[in-house]
């Protein structure tokens, strides 16, 4: 028969294993249901720029250097006060590609004009030492932006309107108003000159910078690899979960009937874990000791597909890998976790594990917590409304736990259905209590929050009011219990959680003793 102390052990086990999985299911503390709600800070019908007259604002519209209805924003990341945005120039007309607006918190205005970044200069149309058409961006943990630029320009064009300079990644460093700080040009054998697409990117800060940047080159896509510290590049390529699924090239939004066949497409990079064990190991202070074993995943799908892939960051960070990988050996190292109810555009994953994406034939944000399977049950949307989310593209974390989601109607925007009498473009904002990838080991946002790793909420279905300053927001009405229980989780409850802990494991000690 099993001892006393055995069954004692097991009760431990038991009660701790029940209280740290209460502690992730519940979420950051102190973030009331309101706060949770996504909320349009910003909103417009057509996107302008922040010139310095009406008089250069009209010379530009004059000479076709400005149409508004053919400016898109596509990307966001949040840094200090700012969000800066893409604006791709898939069209003629957008007079600058990479932009950024004051915070919400700090901004009267609710359609604000884009400021380009970091001049007017690095962003003049047919000079290929400035920037052509950025889409993706992403800004690390020191404050670099990095600028991925295809080099392209009127994508949406045929082929003999583009005007085509060398693809090239930029850093721009934030706190020195923006100053270059590295330009390099991707080699022809790994990012094509005319037919490139590169898209999104994420910085990974092992072993001297990365960068993982998807190209859905029509014909040769796959996960671009750029390496800081020896300033190279190389493209990884797996032709089953790169390319796009035949069973998902059409689906409906909002009305718009879409047949696209888009390859890679979002991407986010993973949280620290054990590969022999899958868990995540921390120091005494609660950090990720990444000097050890350890191993972070990079999530990925191609826009034309249900499907979520990863493959070890190890691996992309192999340029021998890269070149002596045979197809087979490629295809061994990506994880097929499973399907999304739809096909995603833009996704971007916090600094605890939680992953969130866009549904778009669904207008809804998910969201998954990656330690667990991806399973629909797991899948757990945040928001969803027909109206005030259409086609979410890009996403970005700022320091106060707030997540930022662009929505873009792109839908309408390639079918030439932009409807200038309508808003278009929006920013939504959702406070979670988590922060960026980019900070993934640092300890969280408050001191009691060392084994938080988000938590469940309802679902929320957004419906149109007006604040004061005459912008909608997004009011959420729980659908039930389909989403999960919310649960309040203050800062008391974790520390009846960690005295209940302690009371037990006292009781054990005396019981041995």
């Amino acid at each position: 028969m099993m001892s006393e102390q055995v069954k004692y052990v097991i009760f431990i086990i038991l009660v701790t294993t029940t209280c740290v999985k209460m502690q992730r299911d519940r979420g950051p503390p102190d973030i009331t249901p309101q706060e949770r709600q996504f909320r349009v800070v910003y909103e417009w019908r057509t996107l302008d720029f922040a010139f310095r007259n009406e008089q250069e604002r009209s010379a530009a519209i004059f000479r076709g250097e400005y149409i508004p209805k053919n400016v898109i924003i596509s990307d966001i990341k949040p840094y200090a006060n700012r969000l800066y945005l893409t604006t791709p120039r898939m069209l003629p007309g957008s007079p600058a590609t990479l932009g950024y607006i004051i915070a919400p918190d700090n901004n009267g205005k609710t359609d604000p004009e884009i400021e380009p970044y970091p001049s007017w200069a690095m962003n003049q149309v047919g000079n290929c030492s400035a920037l052509q058409f950025v889409q993706g961006i992403a800004i690390d943990a020191r404050g670099i932006l990095w600028a991925v630029d295809s080099g392209r320009v009127n994508t949406l064009l045929p082929a003999n309107n583009q005007l085509v300079c060398n693809p090239k990644l930029m850093l721009f460093d934030l706190k020195r108003n923006g100053s270059l700080v590295l330009r390099y040009d991707f080699p022809e054998e790994v990012v094509a000159r005319g037919t490139n697409y590169l898209n999104k990117i994420v910085v990974d800060d092992a072993n001297g910078d990365f960068a993982y940047i998807t190209d859905n080159n029509g014909a040769d896509p796959g996960i671009v690899v750029f390496s800081r510290r020896i300033n190279r590049a190389w493209k990884v390529r797996e032709n089953t979960s790169m390319r796009a699924n035949r069973e998902a090239l059409s689906f409906i939004v909002n009305g718009t009937s879409l047949n696209f066949s888009i390859h890679i497409d979002g991407i986010a990079l993973g949280p620290y874990y054990n590969p022999s064990t899958g868990d995540v190991n921390t120091d005494a202070t609660g950090s990720y000791s990444i000097d050890q074993n350890y191993e972070r995943n990079v999530y990925y799908s191609p826009l034309s597909s249900y499907h979520l892939y990863s493959i070890p960051a190890t691996r992309l960070r192999d340029p021998d890998f890269a070149r002596r990988a045979t197809p087979r050996q490629v295809f061994e190292a990506v994880t097929d976790h499973g399907l999304k109810t739809s096909q995603s555009d833009g996704m971007t994953m916090d600094n605890n594990g939680y992953l969130y994406f866009g549904l778009l034939a669904n207008h809804a944000i998910c969201k998954w917590d990656s330690y667990r399977p991806f399973t629909y049950d797991n899948q757990q949307i945040v928001a969803r409304d027909k109206v005030h989310i259409q086609w979410t593209d890009g996403m970005g974390f700022d320091e106060n736990g707030y997540l930022y989601v662009v929505v873009n109607r792109l839908h309408n925007f390639v079918a030439g259905r932009l409807r200038e009498d309508q808003v278009n473009f929006r920013v939504l904002r959702s406070k979670t209590g988590t922060i960026s990838y980019v900070h993934t080991g640092r300890p969280s946002l408050t001191e009691e929050n060392i084994l938080n790793i988000g938590g469940s909420g309802p679902i929320y279905e957004i419906h149109s009011n007006t604040l004061g300053s005459g912008i909608s927001s997004t009011t959420p009405i729980s659908l039930g219990s389909i989403g999960g229980q919310y649960y309040n989780s203050s800062s008391s409850t974790y520390k009846t959680t960690s005295l209940l802990l302690v009371g037990l494991l006292a009781v054990f000690i005396k019981y041995l003793i």
